[in-house]
């Protein structure tokens, strides 16, 4: 074992720390003034006596003994001295408290505040930097001594922090409520980044590390935004910069805040900006981890999106490795020994839980020395271990001991106490209902509902049976109305060497429940119960069949896992994984399971070189699949928890916890899917794993892979490739989308990145796009995607790695991309060379180029760059940036500077050549008469049903003509629209021609026989640039197309009557004529069975059958779909309303709207602005 490092046992600490807190104080009583002063500021006389004279010398002796084992017998005489000094103080304070109304009373009261007042003096000696970040908080100070002392600073302050964190935000309702929740949280994590910057990295030396924070904001009182500075000001945001010796810098960006009841739920909200994974020494032993991947916001809490970003996580810890962890003696005879070895303390948020935590390994050591009597002797001479301590706060669990892990799916080998089963939170503070107890008491039920251990035994019993782990855990329900302990163990059983059992958490419950006659033990009934095991694995090692497999049971949260893996004999391997929950999120009783099952064999031939190697099989009851951690999952691998999964026995918490990201439970909906492992070569070369997947009745289809090489060999490789891709048909939202990217790829070992996306999406939102490696720089118009809302973003660029190592690092990264309205590529090679004390060499060469179809216009720039620079500081380098763009006219700008230490010499170039842009009068277009043109092609025309009826009858076919005639329905719509010319626009160009004369149309009535008709307006894609004349930033930052005014929806109002009306109506005659069979047998279906058996027939999914009318009554409105927030017209420096309420669907149709004013009144052209009608002061 580790040396100890210190000479005093446990009670000689102990004893030592509570004589220096009341030596000062004794002190204090001895002096005649400072006795006056301090009796008098407690509303108390001076009796001019001190306290009676008491004599420590015992526990003096004590504590000045150089003997680390505890002696008994001076200790009882140590106690002894300390007790009748402690008698001596309660007398002398009840004396001093002798001419109150209640002396007994108003004496403990002044000893209470006396020993609390010493308390915090021996903080403020002892600890300072503990003080100071308390009084920091404003937790401790003068004022909270003078008002309760140490007993209220515990049961006010600490307990009631944790008490109202274990409510789970109930009484969160306010502003008021979410600042005083962000005073207590963040300040104190903010105060952390601040010690941990000033005290840490600057005292240390680091430089590599930088760290910034800010919390709160101090706004005016005449603001525009004071919603805005409410929620600002209690916000904490900040920033970590790696700048390591032989990588590139990496950046992470945080920011958090709490949403209280009133803004629409109760939740943590988070916005996250890059990725962090550093360990950074601090000393020797100690050291800070940053630990964050994940992009974009995601909510902690009860808003209905919560749980977003589903791969995002963040954390900081701070770890300090205890070689020589201090130990104190507890018993001499048998030596007992506990210890305080390495510890850490973080926070760790993900989507679904926020922890503080803090962890250490207690060090426990027992020795029999020479005692040899029973049950000594059957004893080990000594035991050393480490047991594994950790406590803290969750949101999910409350206050807990135990793991500290968080937003993880549970162990194998976790579980919750019976009394959780019976209603109470099992991890968490106890149940609601329970009165108001005393400090004692709300602490140990506290203590208790939190307790669940896990201690490591890891002791073989000759080779047959194992124990691995003693788990104790406890729970209070009430005010101690009913207790649980559990006590079992893991453990696992040998039987032979064919068959291997492994048991988690087999045990005994004992509940313990309180009586009315204070009867039984202890005033409480106990009932001892078998306490039934989580899990159960096997092994078997048998000639014909080798494997195993684990089931996991947590019946309190209805939740069933499991695995297998089984080898027959080197023919096939068959692996299965099943997930089935019995409670659905809501809580209430239901039924989902997902179930995936592989089978792996011997290579069977299929033709020109392909071998079948595996098949398999996937079925989601009452689930559905979700493409965004799908698509996350091809940069994490986590497309392998899919498809054909690895070692399903020891990787199975990951493989649930990604099944239950990615197959959520949805009812009503199920999954199928068919799997497939192909390779080409024998041995395989090339392998391919092919997974389809259907979901219904809400039709997707999705199409997952991965395809890997090692070539020439698999031990030799020189090129490693491996490209997962996914590809999903959502016929619902109407789009098509394939993304695929490269993982762990490498060539000649030089590592090779990139990834590619291509969409199709139809109706409402057309999109198209295809992009290898990214998009341009400055291009901000990216492919919106429906339900995929991060697709296209933060691409990773197609990059090799020149040379091995990261010391030179010389990479090569491109891209290519085609968007509806635009062609982008462009490539950067980079080199990074890393000397002596954070001196480097960076060379830059990159170029990005654009077209933009409509209107045509390009860009091409070009950079390049050579310094020498101190980490990020450029102390000799030369730059230059350049960028050509055309083509009507050339234009072309830069600069070239050199820098040298604090000086920088420009040089900057700018010139325009060629022809100048198409004027008016050259090239004009007759725009009326392309109107007119639309409003005559019946291509334009459409005859619709509205969503509300059903066309239960056939329409014969007309035969086709040249021009055919429009057929309306009965109680139909008509719809016109067209793609030419937006109407309710002003037309500036039409490409690269003017208008004629009219440039903006409107469509203002509608009449049939004289009668005016209401419509509704249509709307389609235009491309803005094409009508309107836009700069070259413009044309990269806004859309290539947006939803503009196009039509009118006419709606049926009896005057749609166009049939010629001396035809003659047909009278319809039907025959009817009823088959039976005299000879048919009966069989009587029961009610629900039959129910059952025909909810998903022709009848029950037809429009017109009942289950359908019986929510949508055939005459009921259309459905309500909520209108976009648009955009409005705001005050430059006021951000209030300018335009009266209008409102624009469209960036376009609001910069149109912006003309309009500014033409009629210029003196608004700095004033007025354009901005999401969510941003307007309120």
């Amino acid at each position: 074992m580790a040396e100890e490092t210190q000479d005093k046992d446990l009670f000689q600490s102990i004893l030592g720390t509570v004589k220096d807190i009341l030596s000062p104080g004794i002190k204090l009583l001895e002096d005649p003034a400072s006795r006056t002063e301090f009796l008098n500021s407690l509303g108390l006389q001076d009796t001019g006596q001190s306290p009676e004279a008491t004599s420590t010398e015992s526990l003096d002796r004590y504590i000045a003994k150089e003997e680390k084992e505890v002696d008994a017998i001076q200790l009882a005489d140590a106690m002894a001295n300390l007790t009748h000094l402690m008698l001596s103080l309660e007398g002398f304070f009840r004396a001093a408290a002798a001419s109150e109304d209640d002396p007994e009373f108003a004496g403990s009261e002044a000893l209470d505040t006396f020993t609390n007042i010493l308390v915090i003096d021996y903080i403020r000696r002892r600890k300072p930097t503990f003080h100071s970040v308390i009084q920091l908080i404003s937790v401790l100070g003068r004022q909270t001594a003078a008002e309760g002392g140490s007993v209220k600073f515990v049961k006010d302050i600490l307990i009631g922090y944790f008490k109202r964190l274990g409510q789970g935000f109930d009484k969160f309702a306010t502003e008021e409520d979410a600042k005083t929740v962000s005073d207590c949280i963040f300040l104190l994590l903010g105060s952390g980044f601040f010690v941990l910057d000033k005290l840490v990295l600057e005292k240390y030396g680091i430089e590599n590390v930088q760290i910034e924070s800010w919390y709160g904001f101090e706004g005016v009182k005449t603001s525009t935004t004071p919603v805005a500075d409410n929620i600002t000001d209690r916000t904490l945001s900040y920033s970590i910069t790696i700048i390591p010796a032989e990588k590139a810098e990496t950046t992470l960006y945080n920011t958090l805040t709490w949403v209280p009841g009133d803004h629409g739920g109760l939740s943590l909200v988070v916005n996250q900006s890059g990725d962090l994974d550093y360990n950074l020494p601090v000393s020797e032993g100690k050291s800070v981890t940053f630990d964050a991947a994940g992009e974009g916001i995601f909510r902690i809490g009860n808003l209905p999106d919560k749980g977003l970003g589903g791969n995002n996580k963040i954390g900081v810890e701070f770890k300090h490795e205890r070689s020589k962890p201090s130990m104190w003696s507890l018993f001499n005879q048998p030596a007992v020994k506990i210890g305080f070895g390495t510890y850490g303390l973080g926070f760790k948020i993900t989507p679904d839980d926020f922890v503080l935590y803090f962890k250490s390994e207690m060090p426990f050591f027992f020795g029999r020395g020479g005692l040899t009597g029973f049950p000594f002797d059957k004893l080990p001479e000594k035991i050393e271990e480490k047991i594994p301590l950790s406590f803290g706060y969750s949101l999910k669990r409350n206050f807990f001991f135990g793991d500290s892990s968080a937003g993880t799916p549970a162990k194998t080998g976790t579980t919750t106490s019976a009394l959780s089963r019976e209603g109470a939170d099992g991890g968490g503070a106890a149940s609601s209902g329970e009165g108001e107890d005393g400090l004692v008491a709300g602490l140990a039920k506290m203590i208790l509902n939190a307790i669940d251990l896990r201690l490591p035994l890891h002791k073989n019993l000759g080779n047959v049976m194992g124990l691995e782990v003693l788990n104790v855990k406890t729970g209070v329900q009430g005010s101690f109305d009913k207790m649980v302990l559990e006590t079992s163990l893991d453990f696992w059983l040998k039987f032979g060497p064919v068959l291997t059992l492994a048991v988690s958490r087999l045990g005994i419950n004992l509940e313990m429940e309180k009586r009315a006659d204070n009867g039984g033990l202890a005033g409480y009934d106990l009932f001892p119960s078998i306490k039934m095991p989580n899990g159960v694995g096997v092994k078997v090692n048998a000639e014909v069949i080798k494997g195993g497999g684990f089931l996991y049971i947590d019946e309190p949260r209805g939740e069933y896992f499991g695995s297998l893996e089984l080898q027959f004999k080197e023919i096939f391997t068959l692996k299965a994984v099943g997930l089935i929950n019995t409670i659905m999120p809501d809580g209430s009783k239901g039924f989902s399971m997902m179930v995936i099952i592989t089978a792996e064999f011997s290579p069977l031939q299929l033709g020109f070189g392909f071998t079948l190697l595996g098949v398999g099989g996937l079925l989601g009851l009452n689930r559905t699949v979700q493409v965004e951690p799908l698509r996350l999952g091809l940069r994490t691998n986590a497309i392998k928890s899919v498809l054909f999964p690895e070692d399903v026995i020891g990787n199975v918490p990951r493989i649930i916890s990604d099944l239950k990201q990615i197959f959520p439970i949805r009812e009503g909906q199920f999954l199928i899917g068919l799997m497939a492992k192909i390779g080409w070569g024998t041995p395989a070369l090339i392998k391919i794993e092919l997974g389809l997947m259907l979901e219904i009745p809400d039709p997707k289809i999705l199409i997952l892979g991965v395809i890997s090489t090692k070539l020439p060999t698999e031990e030799a490789a020189l090129l490693k490739l491996q490209v997962n891709f996914l590809g999903v048909v959502d016929f619902q939202n109407q789009f098509i989308y394939f993304e695929a990217q490269l993982f762990d790829s490498m060539l000649v070992g030089f590592p090779l990145t990139g990834s590619m996306a291509f969409a199709v999406a139809w109706g409402n939102q057309s999109v198209f796009a295809i992009s290898v490696g990214g998009f341009h720089p400055d291009f901000r118009d990216y492919p919106n995607v429906p339900t995929l809302p991060s697709a296209f973003r933060d691409m990773a660029r197609i990059g090799l790695s020149l040379l091995s190592g990261n010391n030179p690092r010389l990479t090569i990264e491109c891209y290519f991309a085609i968007t509806t309205n635009s062609l982008q590529f462009g490539a950067k090679l980079e080199l990074l060379a890393y000397g002596p004390m954070g001196f480097n060499l960076y060379g830059l060469l990159a170029f990005d180029a654009i077209f933009i179809f409509d209107p045509f216009s390009f860009s091409i720039a070009l950079e390049a760059t050579l310094a020498i620079r101190k980490n990020s500081t450029i102390l000799q380098g030369i730059h230059f940036k350049g960028v050509l763009s055309g083509a009507t006219p050339w234009h072309v700008e830069g600069e070239v500077t050199y820098g040298l230490l604090f000086f920088d010499i420009t040089i900057g170039f700018d010139a325009t050549w060629g022809d100048s842009p198409t004027e008016i009068g050259k090239s004009t277009e007759d725009l009326l008469g392309k109107v007119k043109s639309e409003l005559k092609d019946i291509r334009n025309w459409r005859a619709e049903l509205p969503e509300t009826q059903h066309q239960a009858v056939s329409h014969r076919s007309f035969e086709e003509e040249e021009n055919p005639p429009l057929v309306l329905y009965p109680y139909g719509e008509l719809r016109f629209s067209q793609r030419a010319i937006p109407l309710n626009y002003k037309i500036e160009q039409y490409g690269s021609l003017l208008p004629l004369k009219e440039d903006q149309f409107t469509i203002s009535k509608i009449l049939i026989d004289q009668e005016e008709q209401a419509k509704d307006t249509e709307k389609e894609m235009f491309a803005p640039g094409h009508f309107t004349k836009l700069s070259e930033s413009e044309k990269l930052s806004r859309k290539s197309f947006e939803m503009l005014d196009s039509g009118f929806k006419l709606k049926d109002s009896g005057k749609l009557l166009t049939a010629i009306p001396h035809l003659n109506p047909v009278v319809m005659d039907y025959e009817l004529n009823y088959t039976q069979d005299d000879d048919r047998a009966l069989f009587a279906i029961g009610d629900l069975a039959f129910k059952h058996m025909v909810r998903q027939s022709a009848a029950a999914k037809s429009d017109l059958g009942w289950l359908k009318t019986k929510t949508r009554p055939l005459n009921s409105p259309a459905k309500v779909e909520v209108n976009p927030v648009g955009f409005a017209i705001a005050d430059t420096s006021t951000l209030t309303d300018m335009a009266g309420g209008y409102r624009a669907s469209t960036l376009a149709e609001a910069k149109e709207y912006v003309s309009s004013l500014v033409k009629g009144n210029p003196a608004l052209a700095d004033k007025i602005q354009v901005v999401e009608s969510f941003e307007l002061a309120l």
